[in-house]
């Protein structure tokens, strides 16, 4: 059944990076699950057309020609968590590992870049209890996908990001996309600039994605982005 609900997913851990947007959570989770993952691989280089659009169980509706999930920006809690930089690195140690292969065996293998490149990165590290988003679709398909992320954000194969329970509130009114404020209206959403925001407020301009998967160039635009 079609409503307006508040998602929590509360976290065992800090989070690491931006929090994500839940719709791009679903689209790849129903991904992992029909097998796309695994059947090809979806990259920069690939073609708008050839990345499928998973039919996530969120409504939509088409604001200024795009048609856009019916799911907000996440959102943290207001109080000031405590929040710092650390650092995940990584380094080939080429003078070891040659020792446990045997010499005729051994090969060149280039450390300045590629998969074997040493690194040494900082990551933005929030200790937050909880991430929402306010979305409107079936509460019962989201949950099915959902019982099954563990952990959010960047860097969870390290354990950054764990998620203990997901859970859903219902609210009045629908504040997926809009929300009303002082007689008007506040942008939830990243949307491409068009002429449905004329007379919104709350936002900063940018350019990035709108749309699973953001981190393609593909749907990279102008974009408003929810502040």
């Amino acid at each position: 059944m079609i409503n307006n609900w508040l998602v929590t997913a509360w976290l065992a851990s800090p989070l690491a990076g931006e929090p994500p947007y839940l719709d791009g959570i679903l689209a790849w989770e129903l991904a992992y699950r029909l097998g796309a993952c695994h059947a090809s691989k979806t990259g920069r280089w690939t073609p708008p057309e050839g990345i499928a659009d998973f039919p996530v169980p969120l409504a939509k509706r088409t604001i200024g020609g795009y048609d856009v999930n019916c799911c907000s920006a996440p959102i943290l809690p207001p109080l000031h968590a405590p929040e710092w930089i650390e650092y995940t690195s990584g380094r080939f140690e080429a003078s070891k590992l040659a020792l446990a292969i045997e010499p005729e065996c051994r090969k060149m293998v280039t450390t300045a870049s590629g998969t074997y490149k040493s690194r040494h990165s900082p990551e933005r590290v929030r200790l937050a209890d909880r991430v929402c988003w306010f979305v409107r679709g079936d509460k019962k398909e989201i949950h099915k996908l959902l019982k099954s992320v563990h952990a959010i954000g960047h860097r969870r194969d390290v354990g950054y990001g764990l998620v203990w329970k997901w859970t859903y509130e219902m609210t009045e009114q629908d504040y997926s996309i809009f929300a009303p404020c002082d007689g008007s209206r506040v942008l939830m959403k990243s949307l491409p600039i068009c002429e449905s925001l004329k007379n919104v407020r709350g936002y900063r301009l940018s350019y990035g994605g709108w749309r699973p998967p953001y981190w393609h160039p593909a749907f990279f635009a102008e974009v408003a982005i929810p502040c």
